[in-house]
């Protein structure tokens, strides 16, 4: 897609491009920090002993307790015998992917922030809203185990800033992803839509839940610009110059709505949750439809493709 650009980063490479990120980081938190201070807590953890995989605490062991729990090891250092307890495992796994193509570094004059600094800011605020009501939460597409608390948070911000990031079309790390995990998938989704297709049925085969952030900035929704204008291609393509550009914006709104409608109709034949967020907007619009989202996802099943 090409869009015009006010600062020229084409040539920045993804290490220089995560450095310049990394220096906005603490900012990018307190922002996180302000979004999720303004919500009251409705997502809480359950602590609680079940059938998970996650160590959880020691017990007394109880006549209605299985044998093949007794932790023999830590019996030996008490004077009665304990058993093993796992965490209960939910349906509050949450795993996040923030899109950091170079698409997404377009910030219009008309944009409060740049695509990429919106999406970092609600990534981190929904894993610091995750954290502090006790849920599991992780980076898709890194291999790391979901976890929670603020040590998670910590490690789960130092990784999407300072780690490359898989394409949408990379999204296949699905070996820590379960039936009971929803996926948060915020992008520009500016990818073919065959390719977003494969890689939403990818999860929904696994049975995942799903919620879409389709972010945009104001100039790519309403093409505002008048005249001669050249377009700076941000990935592959080369430039394109346009006489009058107001010529072309009836036929550009009209596509672009339609590429909008199809990713909105993939999400809604899967009962996944989709939202639409211009960076014009206010960065908490978009939070409160994710934090309704993660309050109502309890008890939602998917559909199929």
């Amino acid at each position: 897609m090409w869009l015009p650009r006010r600062v020229n980063t084409q040539n920045l490479d993804e290490k220089v491009k995560a450095e310049t990120l990394a220096l906005t980081l603490p900012p990018l938190i307190l922002a996180a920090e302000h979004l999720v201070n303004a919500f009251d807590m409705g997502v809480h953890g359950r602590r609680r002993a079940g059938t998970g995989e996650d160590f959880w605490q020691f017990k007394q062991y109880g006549p209605d307790d299985p044998t093949t729990s007794i932790d023999w090891r830590q019996s030996a250092k008490r004077e009665h015998v304990y058993i093993r307890q796992k965490e209960q495992e939910t349906a509050e796994t949450i795993w996040i992917w923030r899109d950091n193509q170079r698409t997404m570094d377009y910030a219009s004059g008309k944009a409060n922030d740049s695509k990429l600094s919106r999406a970092t800011v609600l990534s981190l605020a929904c894993a610091l809203l995750l954290s502090k009501g006790g849920e599991k939460f992780g980076l898709l597409g890194q291999a790391e185990k979901a976890a929670t608390g603020p040590v998670a948070f910590n490690k789960f911000a130092d990784r999407m800033i300072g780690g490359a990031s898989p394409t949408f079309a990379e999204l296949k790390l699905t070996d820590r992803l379960s039936n009971k995990s929803t996926v948060i998938l915020i992008s520009d989704f500016l990818s073919p839509i065959d390719e977003i297709t494969r890689t939403m049925r990818l999860f929904v085969n696994l049975g995942c839940n799903g919620f879409l952030l389709h972010i945009a900035d104001p100039a790519e929704v309403d093409l505002p610009f008048q005249g001669r204008t050249r377009f700076v291609g941000m990935a592959e393509e080369e430039s394109l110059t346009l006489g009058r550009v107001e010529a072309v914006r009836e036929d550009y709104r009209h596509f672009f709505q339609m590429h909008k409608e199809q990713i909105m109709s993939l999400a809604t034949q899967v009962s996944w949750d989709y939202v639409f967020h211009r960076t014009d907007e206010a960065a908490s619009i978009a939070f409160a439809r994710i934090y309704d989202a993660l309050s109502i996802r309890r008890g939602r099943r998917n559909g199929a493709f």
